[in-house]
Formats: C-alpha cells, structure tokens, sequence
C-alpha cells in the first residue's frame, strides 16, 4: 500500500474519532485501529496526536480554499463564488453531523495548546483567503478592502456560525440549512464594488 493511502487512511481514522469523541478522549491506539494500521506505523507518519489533528484541520481547510480558486479559474463572479464555497460547507455539515462536529472543535477546542497550534494554522488559511481577495480586488470584482482584516472577518463569521449549526436543535438544524445562502449574501454586501452598491 502507498504511503499516500496510509497518510489518508490515518487522517480519516483522526477525522472520525475526533469528531465523535473529542481531543482528549480519542488516543493514537484508537486512530490506529480505525485505520487498520500498527500504532509504530502511526507514529511513523504522525509524531503526535496535536500533529494528526492539524493534519485533519488543514485538509479541511485545504478543500475549501481548493475550491473557491478553482472557482475563480473558471471566472464565475464573485458573489457565486462565496455563494458555492459557503453552500458546499454549511452542506457538508448538513449532510453529515459528524463534519459538524469536527469543525466545531476547530472554532472551540478543548485544549488550549491545540488553539496556538490552530492560531499558526488559521494564519496560514486567513493569508491565503487574503490573496484570492487581492486578486479580485486586482479584478475589480470586490472594492478595495484590507484583505488580511476582511479575510478574518470572514472566517469568524463562518465560524461562529459553524459553531452553532453544529447542535442538535431546531435552530442548528436551520442554520445547517440556510447559512450557506444567508452568509454568502451578507459577506457580498460588504464586498460588492462601490459601482454596484450605489
């Protein structure tokens, strides 16, 4: 087997259990069992459990950003854009609790060294949402913003509401329905050109 496939194997073995369960409750004998892999051969990949967790965080991350460039390669406008990148996260959480739960943990988690570590990893992806908004400020497809500050307004307004859809009542159930839609709208009245707000 591919070092590749074992990597992935591993990471969807940490994906589930720390969803279910949580950080501090889910050991690396757990993740190696669920991943049909010897706990040496765990350790080969992943030195720690906080490093298997970003492993997990970042490919979450990752997908998205994938996404919306993909998106923007194909030359769509921006507020269809925001619209598909929030429709197809707030989907996934709809479609599966255990997502959910997982990026709940992302906007709260229970150990506050995996927040620091999580601090460098949001810096990361918040630099990178600051990019693909320079290119459509470049574009003239958003009006001029401060791309770093806009980029983490947008993921603490995702998250903040990721956080909440990630119960188990009418009011989770809502927001796992409509937030795509709804947080798409809000974030393209602030990003819409001057032109169009006029």
């Amino acid at each position: 087997m591919g070092e590749t496939l074992i990597m992935e194997r591993i990471v969807q073995a940490g994906r589930k259990l720390f969803a279910r369960q949580g950080f501090h409750a889910t050991s690396m004998r757990q993740i190696a069992k669920v991943a049909q892999v010897s706990i040496g051969s765990l350790y080969h990949y992943f030195r720690s459990k906080d490093e298997l967790f970003l492993a997990v965080v970042r490919q979450a991350f990752e997908g998205r950003l994938s996404q919306a460039r993909k998106l923007m390669r194909q030359g769509l406008p921006a507020p269809e854009i925001l619209r598909r990148v929030l429709s197809v996260h707030f989907g996934a959480i709809s479609q599966e609790l255990e997502t959910a739960q997982l990026l709940s943990r992302i906007w709260a988690p229970e150990d506050p060294a995996i927040w620091k570590k999580l601090g460098a990893l949001m810096e990361e992806y918040a630099r990178a949402i600051a990019g693909i908004l320079e290119e459509a400020m470049a574009s003239e497809a958003i009006r001029p913003v401060h791309p770093l500050l806009t980029a983490y307004a947008l993921l603490g307004m995702a998250g903040a509401v990721t956080l909440r859809a990630a119960g188990k009542d009418p009011v989770a159930e809502e927001f796992r329905r409509i937030a795509g839609e709804k947080l798409a709208e809000l974030a393209w009245q602030a990003l819409r050109p001057q032109k169009e707000a006029k």
